[in-house]
């Protein structure tokens, strides 16, 4: 028999490499091939990113059937998903380019996010090991944070040396020859359709129980939360794809401009790190509220009498990080407060708002831009971290209270025990 510690160590690398080339070959596809798409087929900037719209806001709409369905017959089955999806969906394109085939590859793109990517994979990391799932989970996104660093740069030589639809076509047979048969052993080796009895694997499985909260508390809690972390991913998912035209307005030359936004990446995964290592130590609502608080003062700093380039180095790097860091914690913070069961069910119907927000957030910023300026914009990502920053405030009252509760029993019970003198 194998032992656990082995199978976990080779399984977290196995899933990095599907989540990886899953989203560097779909989701960060059109920064790079958009120019040819447009030289080559007509197509316009709105057609090329509406691509990217689809892919989420179905992948949103199709996460609650998801969940639930991850936590009744198990997430390592609908693993294969992504590849299969991902891979006709870039045969499609690459053998029959059109406007209809582009929407039809990202409609496919979609399934593979809601069924087979981050909720498919954190929901098996829950069910097959249990105490320190948090830790693992932070990991891989933190690994998945390389995929644009990988695949930018990837795709911008695979189509100088075989064309796009060559560089397309060398994706979709890479998810199907190489991707897809991996999801499928993973699948069949880590199956977590029934929590297996053997001591070894019940150890790997036992998760620390959550403090407890009302029925009321639970849904005034995971209200908070969603709002929360829907609120401040509008301007995560919405900002950053506009951030040079604001460093522009702002006083900075594009080449600057350019350079200083590069760095976000950079900035995420240290944070992600730091989090990894020192974020046992801290309690995940502290992080949480840390994390939304320092967002709205880094983008009114954009704004301020400091030099252009000082503050655009500032804000990158700590809203970057924020956000690098709070992308691990909207998928870990409900594990920790309401434990692993039903956590696919949970995080399926969380995905449904949060999806459909981050779909129109691109759009919705580009609108206020045009209508408004980059000024606007900014005010908009502002107004939006406020609200966020409440919402963290209300989850942290009620997450923590029977916490406090227990301090409070715990410190009576201590000088109840004290005896006294006559």
């Amino acid at each position: 028999m194998t032992s656990p510690a082995p199978r976990l160590a080779l399984l977290l690398p196995f899933l990095a490499l599907g989540q990886i080339t899953g989203w560097g070959t779909t989701y960060y596809l059109p920064s790079v091939l958009g120019p040819s798409l447009t030289r080559d087929l007509g197509f316009g900037s709105t057609e090329i990113y509406l691509g990217v719209t689809i892919m989420v806001a179905i992948g949103g709409l199709a996460s609650p059937i998801a969940g639930r369905s991850f936590d009744r017959l198990g997430a390592a089955r609908f693993l294969p998903i992504a590849p299969l999806a991902i891979g006709l969906g870039h045969l499609l394109f690459a053998g029959l380019p059109s406007v209809a085939t582009w929407y039809a590859a990202w409609a496919l793109f979609g399934l593979a996010m809601g069924f087979g990517l981050t909720l498919a994979v954190n929901t098996f990391l829950t069910r097959v090991v249990g105490r320190g799932v948090r830790e693992r989970i932070g990991i891989l996104a933190l690994l998945v944070g390389f995929a644009p660093t990988l695949f930018w740069p990837l795709t911008a030589m695979l189509e100088a040396a075989l064309g796009w639809r060559g560089a397309v076509a060398l994706y979709g047979a890479v998810e199907l020859g190489l991707v897809l048969p991996l999801q499928l052993w993973i699948a069949a080796r880590w199956s977590d359709a029934v929590v297996v009895s053997e001591p070894v694997e019940a150890t790997a499985r036992t998760e620390a129980s959550p403090p407890p909260l009302t029925a009321r508390a639970r849904t005034t809690a995971i209200v908070a939360m969603v709002v929360a972390f829907t609120v401040q991913g509008f301007a995560s998912w919405g900002l950053p794809l506009h951030i040079i035209t604001l460093f522009e307005d702002f006083g900075l030359a594009h080449e600057a401009a350019v350079r200083v936004a590069a760095a976000s990446g950079a900035a995420a995964i240290a944070a992600r790190t730091i989090e990894i290592v020192v974020g046992q130590r801290i309690h995940p609502i502290t992080t949480t509220g840390l994390c939304i608080a320092v967002l709205a003062p880094m983008l009114a700093l954009l704004g301020s009498p400091l030099d252009p380039a000082t503050s655009a180095w500032i804000f990158i790097l700590v809203w970057s990080g924020a956000n690098g860091i709070l992308a691990i914690l909207r998928v870990t913070l409900p594990l920790h407060l309401f434990g692993a069961a039903a956590y696919g069910t949970l995080m399926g119907k969380m995905s449904l708002p949060q999806n459909l927000v981050f779909a129109a957030a691109p759009t919705i910023f580009a609108t206020v831009i045009e209508r408004g300026g980059p000024q606007a914009a900014l005010w908009l990502a502002i107004a939006a971290s406020l609200i966020a920053l409440v919402a963290a405030a209300v989850l942290a009252r009620i997450a923590r209270a029977p916490e406090r509760a227990a301090r409070g029993a715990s410190a009576a019970l201590a000088v109840a025990a004290v005896p006294t003198r006559d």
